[in-house]
């Protein structure tokens, strides 16, 4: 009886420490219509692959619940919707329900509850709440659909789930709401909105908030404008309200130097752009290390990846250095450990993995490995 007592404790332990040591990497390829899973296996430094599952045409943002069971899809092909995918003890996915969704949305995020769903609209100039059913399934009848200026991109509410931020890439604007976690419903802060303009066209994109506040007792916002090039550091107030710091710019100053800034581009597509004199800044993704010491960025055009020190003193940032990665890079995610990277690249075949030095914060490539095309939501579960 002790013996078997003893062989199920170490069965217990050998599985949480695997668990420990692997993850599950979901990647969405727009113009595959799929999603591709690999296992993380961090004690060998590799993915490796578990399918491909077909999510539909323009397959792009990604988020997982919070008891990390269900991964959800944006579809921004007709009919929009979301696709809702049940995770696999093995990683594998199993396709359980559609929901409908009012627009195209090009970001999805939960609120630090779980319970609902936020998807913001670039095209339809809207964001829209669902409330998630006990079974995991989006219910179709949204809780609120908020109609915003032009061309809104992320959303997510600030790690206290209070308030909720949505950019607005066409209008250089954050706006700013009170949250209720109740209801899932939100009324605009006020101020409802300030302005995240240092030239014409800056464009605010995907923002970030840190880990934990910083020595001064400051929650930190980085928001990645997509055409000034820059990384705006904003700090929460008191009252939900958000304040702009300093800005810092988002690329390697002798790659930046060669690249026209402040101009949008048009509705029409990614890739349809007017003639310009100079290749354009268009800055995609940013997130943090899970320690809050290091941040990382993507820009398109010169397809980089560039690494910041971030100050445990005040939040600010100083630039490591910026690297050639996947062509035309749009997502990537970092592992709860900050030890590991994965982009991917919507002109590549191919998803890098890399390796995050724990002391310099530079990035060193492990290996690359097939994947849809299209490639542009990298979503880590663990």
């Amino acid at each position: 009886m002790k013996k078997t007592v003893i062989a199920a404790g170490m069965m217990v332990f050998a599985a949480a420490a695997m668990a420990k040591d692997t993850a599950f990497v979901y990647v969405s390829n727009g113009d595959s219509g799929t999603v591709t899973a690999y296992t993380l296996d961090k004690a060998k430094h590799q993915l490796k692959p578990i399918g491909e599952y077909p999510t539909g045409l323009k397959s792009m943002p990604m988020v997982v619940s919070k008891d990390k069971k269900t991964l959800y899809v944006s579809v921004r092909s007709q009919p929009y919707h979301v696709s809702g995918w049940h995770i696999q003890p093995d990683g594998s996915l199993t396709h359980f329900a559609d929901t409908p969704l009012p627009e195209a949305m090009a970001y999805i995020a939960l609120d630090k509850t779980g319970r609902f769903l936020l998807s913001s609209s670039y095209g339809g100039d809207l964001f829209s709440i669902n409330r998630l059913a006990a079974d995991g399934k989006v219910e179709s009848a949204p809780v609120q659909v908020v109609h915003t200026g032009k061309r809104a991109h992320s959303i997510q509410t600030d790690p206290s789930n209070q308030y909720l931020f949505v950019p607005l890439l066409g209008a250089d604007q954050l706006l700013q709401y009170r949250f209720d976690s109740a209801s899932g419903k939100v009324t605009p802060n006020t101020p409802a909105f300030i302005n995240i303009q240092r030239e014409a066209a800056t464009g605010p994109r995907h923002f970030a908030f840190a880990p934990a506040v910083d020595a001064k007792g400051e929650q930190n916002m980085y928001l990645l404008t997509e055409m000034a090039g820059n990384i705006s550091r904003l700090t929460l107030n008191q009252d939900g309200t958000m304040t702009e710091r300093d800005v810092t710019p988002s690329l390697d100053p002798g790659i930046a130097r060669n690249m026209q800034r402040g101009e949008a581009r048009p509705l029409t597509g990614d890739d349809d752009l007017p003639k310009s004199e100079k290749p354009r800044l268009w800055q995609a993704d940013i997130h943090l290390t899970s320690n809050g010491r290091f941040l990382y960025s993507t820009e398109r055009t010169s397809s980089s990846l560039t690494a910041f020190n971030v100050s445990p003193t005040d939040g600010k940032l100083t630039l490591i250095n910026s690297i050639k990665t996947e062509t035309q890079p749009r997502g990537f995610a970092i592992d709860n450990s900050g030890h590991y990277l994965i982009e991917s690249g919507q002109k590549s075949s191919q998803i890098s993995l890399y390796a995050i030095d724990q002391q310099s914060g530079k990035l060193n490539l492990i290996e690359r490995v097939p994947t849809g095309k299209g490639a542009n939501w990298v979503t880590i579960v663990e």
